[in-house]
């Protein structure tokens, strides 16, 4: 079974599709974790997004998802990147980067391929609508953009980037824009998604209006 979450950064699509995962023994796939992961792999050896230098090697990158119990990791040639893919750095240009026809290509080999050995809930941005469109249910989860930037600061806090409110507000606002706009793969809630307002609701009702939906 394929349960799908999709919506804006920050909205708690993460956590709501971590939590739902443990609780129904499903495997947790975060699309994000991997794009970001890929993003942090070429900024840190200081390639740019335009470069074709990426669309030449993302192919060949030997890239591992790999749980640890319940928890997600991405390793690229053998390196596990998971501790870094919330770096400042990686924020500014992930939305580059997976904007990339061939990396959006290889990530999706790479969820699907994932998907014929398990039972996921898996989130992202075009999972409804493009990677899984026959997924067994689909979920848009929306939040308000202070509410998203207040939690993103304080994730970004916890790990000692230092960054101020209006900072974060800005982030999420280009990083929608480009989202919504990308050539491939475009941020968009699916016809039959049902959707979920994160805004004024505790992790756990949002919870439980997802698992209200849910039938076996």
């Amino acid at each position: 079974m394929i349960i799908a979450l999709d919506g804006p950064s920050g909205t708690g699509k993460s956590t709501l599709a971590k939590i739902l995962a443990k609780k129904l023994g499903f495997k947790m796939l975060n699309t994000g974790m991997i794009y970001r992961a890929i993003t942090y792999y070429y900024v840190k050896k200081s390639i740019k997004a335009d470069s074709q230098e990426v669309v030449s090697s993302i192919g060949n990158l030997n890239i591992k998802i790999v749980f640890f119990g319940n928890d997600q990791n991405v390793f690229i040639e053998g390196e596990n990147i998971t501790p870094f893919v919330s770096n400042v750095e990686v924020q500014k240009n992930v939305s580059l980067f997976s904007q990339i026809l061939e990396i959006r290509q290889r990530v999706n080999v790479i969820q699907r391929e994932f998907a014929n050995k398990n039972n996921i809930v898996i989130e992202g941005r075009d999972i409804g609508t493009d990677v899984f469109p026959n997924a067994e249910y689909k979920f848009y989860v929306v939040c308000d953009t202070i509410t998203r930037a207040k939690r993103r600061l304080a994730d970004l806090n916890s790990i000692n980037q230092q960054i101020t409110l209006d900072e974060v507000i800005k982030s999420l606002q280009e990083r929608d824009h480009l989202d919504t706009t990308r050539k491939y793969g475009p941020l968009r809630k699916a016809e039959d998604a049902i959707e979920i307002d994160t805004t004024n609701s505790t992790i756990n009702e949002s919870l439980n209006e997802i698992l209200s939906q849910i039938k076996f």
